[in-house]
Formats: C-alpha cells, sequence, structure tokens
C-alpha cells in the first residue's frame, strides 16, 4: 500500500515458505525497477527541458532582428510562451525528482494555512472549515496539489471556497465551468481550454496534470464537475485508511 502510495519501502525480508520467499523477492525486484524507471524518466524529462533554453535563448536574440514589428512580436511571444513550459516542466521535473519523507499532519491545519496566506496575497479564497483529520503524507506535495487547484478557481472562476470534507478537500469557483466534454482533457499536460482560459492569463498547463500527480502518488484523485448553480468544484480526493 506505501508503495502505490509513492513512498520508499525498505526491501522486504525474504523468509518463510519457498513460495513466500519467492513472492517477496518479485516484490522487491518490481520496487526497485519502478524506483529506477521514474527516476530516469524524471532525470530525461530535466535534461531535455534544461537543454531547450539555449536554443530558445538564441531564437528569440535573433527574433529581435526582425524588422517587421507584427512579425517580431508574434515571434517573440510564441518563443517566450515555449520558455515558460520549459520552465514549468523542468519545475514539475525538479519537484518530482525530490525525495520528501513522509509525516503525519493535520490536513484542515494545511488547508487554513494556505488559504491564509493566499488572502494576505489579496487573492479571494475563503476557508469553509472541516474536520481534524491526521494524515500521513508529504506535506509540501500535498501543499502544491492544493495550492494548484486554489491558484486555478482564483484565475478562472475569480476566487476559491476551500473546505476539508472527510475523504477530500473541495474547492468551488463561480467561473464559467469547463465543457462537460473536455473535463477529461484538461488534466493533460499543458491543455488549456482557449475558449474560456486566455492564454494571456498565464499558466503552461501543468496545474491539473500535476496536482492528479501528487494526488495519485497519495492513493488519491483529483476530479472535477460543473455545479448546477454554476462555477467548477475540484475534488482533491484522498484514501481515509493512511
Amino acid at each position: 500500500e506505501k508503495l502505490g502510495r509513492g513512498e520508499a519501502v525498505p526491501p522486504l525480508a525474504e523468509r518463510g515458505p519457498i513460495d513466500i520467499r519467492r513472492t517477496t523477492a518479485a516484490f522487491n525486484q518490481m520496487q526497485d525497477r519502478l524506483h529506477k524507471f521514474v527516476s530516469d524518466r524524471t532525470r530525461m524529462l530535466a535534461a531535455i527541458s534544461h537543454d531547450l533554453r539555449s536554443p530558445i535563448t538564441a531564437l528569440r536574440l535573433r527574433a529581435e532582428l526582425v524588422d517587421q514589428d507584427d512579425l517580431r512580436e508574434r515571434m517573440i511571444a510564441s518563443l517566450d510562451e515555449m520558455q515558460n513550459m520549459v520552465e514549468a516542466t523542468l519545475a514539475f521535473a525538479r519537484q518530482d525528482a525530490a525525495t520528501e519523507p513522509t509525516r503525519t499532519i493535520d490536513l484542515a491545519e494545511l488547508g487554513r494555512d494556505l488559504v491564509e496566506e493566499r488572502i494576505e496575497m489579496g487573492q479571494p479564497v475563503t476557508w469553509e472549515g472541516g474536520p481534524g483529520w491526521k494524515y500521513a503524507c508529504r506535506p509540501m506535495a500535498l501543499r502544491r496539489a492544493l495550492g494548484n487547484l486554489v491558484e486555478n478557481a482564483v484565475r478562472y472562476g475569480g476566487g476559491a471556497r476551500v473546505r476539508l470534507e472527510p475523504g477530500a478537500f473541495v474547492i468551488e469557483d463561480d467561473g464559467p465551468g469547463i465543457p462537460e466534454d473536455r473535463l477529461a482533457h484538461v488534466f493533460e499536460p499543458f491543455a488549456r481550454l482557449e475558449e474560456s482560459r486566455s492564454a494571456e492569463t498565464g499558466g503552461a498547463g501543468l496545474g491539473l496534470a500535476i496536482a492528479r500527480s501528487i494526488a495519485c502518488n497519495h492513493g488519491g484523485d483529483v476530479t472535477l464537475h460543473n455545479r448546477r448553480e454554476g462555477g467548477l468544484s475540484a475534488r482533491l480526493a484522498l484514501p481515509l485508511s493512511a
């Protein structure tokens, strides 16, 4: 169960009857292979993102030499967007590569502290409370997932209401929502809905992908649905048994 939540698990002792020892050995080997696979993919992603910085910078310098004003501005805007995507991907890879230890915290305190921080920043966010819930997790990662969902609600919904329910954080807004046939699409990396979420509002389209990845690594998930009253509701679900 801990392995499925992304935690580092010491190799299990290979003892007992022969069939149990073989099963345990297979589990230990599987765990080692999974960790190496994820680590290799993360390093590759970080390396590609890092190496892309130089050619993008070179192209931007060359674009500055273009005589046509409108063409030059479009080229620079496209390169700036590419640069933002590369930086976001690199930040994601670095976060994924970090080995944050698991510890038990109160999720209600985590949610309340995050909301208070956003309020101090002048964002229209409210904390609607919730039951105290001691939970074993990687707090910084979970805070980032919740923060991404709150940021989306503020950016695209005009504000966020956050509460903790048994088994999940719920984040609601009063924005335009998302077309039903695109609800799954927005979780794909770099996905953005131009019809309701302009690129001018910022963001590289990684926020929801990162939030869901972190939730899944904790054995949970992130789901979205349009509210009958209008707006969007995001649910960061976590297993009650943790």
